[in-house]
C-alpha cells in the first residue's frame, strides 16, 4: 500500500493524519498500518480498529492472508493491546464480544500485561517499538470526543457505542453507514443520497415521532 494511500485510509478510519472523502479498503489499510512499522500509527490502531469493526468492515481472513508471519504476530498484540484500553476504559459494545478468542484477543495474559502499561501510563512494548500509553489514550479519546459532538448535533446519545448497538436494531449495516455519514456532514454518491431519501429518511422520521417514543416506552415499562 503506497503511503499517500495508508494515510488516506487511516484519515477514514477516525485517524486524522490526512483527511479523505474517497472510500478506501478498510482491511488493506489495516494491514498497511501494521507493515508500516511506524510508532504513531501504531498507536492510533485502537481508533482505526473500533472504527473498522463498528462498522462492520472486518475481515479478518483478509488480514491474515496479507501479512507474514511475524507482521501477523504484531497484528495480533495490536488487537490485543487493543482490547486492553477498551476494557481499561470500561467500553462496551457488541462487536467487543465477537473479538474473544480470535485475532489474539483471546489472550487473556497478554491483554492484563498490557492493560497493566495503560493503569500505571507506562510504555508498552510491541515487536521492537516502544508505544507511549498516553499518546494511544489521547489519539482514542481525541476520536470519540469529535464523535459524541457529531452525534448530539441531533441530542441523540450518551455513549458513542451504546448508539451503535441502538442502530443495529433498527438499520441495516449499509442504512447505518448512510445514516451516519449524512449525520457526520460527509458527502453521499447519487446512489446513497436516492437510497437515503427512499429508505433511511423514512426510518430516521419514523424513530423522531414523539407519538411513536411514547407508545414504545409504554410497551418497555
Amino acid at each position: 500500500m503506497e503511503k499517500k494511500e495508508l494515510l488516506k485510509g487511516m484519515g477514514q478510519l477516525g485517524f486524522p493524519v490526512l483527511e479523505t472523502e474517497e472510500d478506501v479498503d478498510a482491511n488493506e489499510t489495516i494491514t498497511g498500518v501494521i507493515k508500516s512499522g511506524n510508532t504513531r500509527l501504531w498507536e492510533g490502531f485502537p481508533v482505526i480498529f473500533a472504527n473498522i469493526n463498528k462498522n462492520h468492515r472486518y475481515n479478518p481472513q483478509a488480514v491474515k492472508k496479507a501479512l507474514d508471519k511475524k507482521e501477523y504476530a504484531v497484528f495480533r498484540d495490536l488487537v490485543a493491546m487493543s482490547v486492553a484500553l477498551y476494557r481499561f476504559l470500561k467500553l462496551k459494545s457488541p462487536w467487543l464480544d465477537t473479538l474473544r478468542g480470535e485475532s489474539g484477543a483471546g489472550d487473556e495474559k497478554r491483554i492484563k500485561e498490557l492493560a497493566r502499561g495503560f493503569d500505571t501510563d507506562s510504555e508498552i512494548r510491541i515487536s521492537n517499538r516502544q508505544l507511549d500509553t498516553q499518546r494511544i489514550r489521547k489519539a482514542f479519546d481525541s476520536y470519540f470526543t469529535q464523535e459524541s459532538a457529531d452525534i448530539d448535533k441531533v441530542g441523540r446519545i450518551r455513549n458513542e457505542l451504546s448508539l451503535e448497538y441502538a442502530l443495529s436494531q433498527i438499520f441495516t449495516v449499509r442504512q447505518k453507514e448512510i445514516f451516519l455519514k449524512r449525520l457526520q456532514g460527509r458527502k453521499l454518491t447519487k446512489t446513497e443520497r436516492e437510497y437515503f431519501y427512499r429508505v433511511v429518511k423514512k426510518k430516521a422520521l419514523a424513530l423522531a415521532n414523539p407519538d411513536l417514543q411514547r407508545l414504545a416506552e409504554q410497551v418497555i415499562r
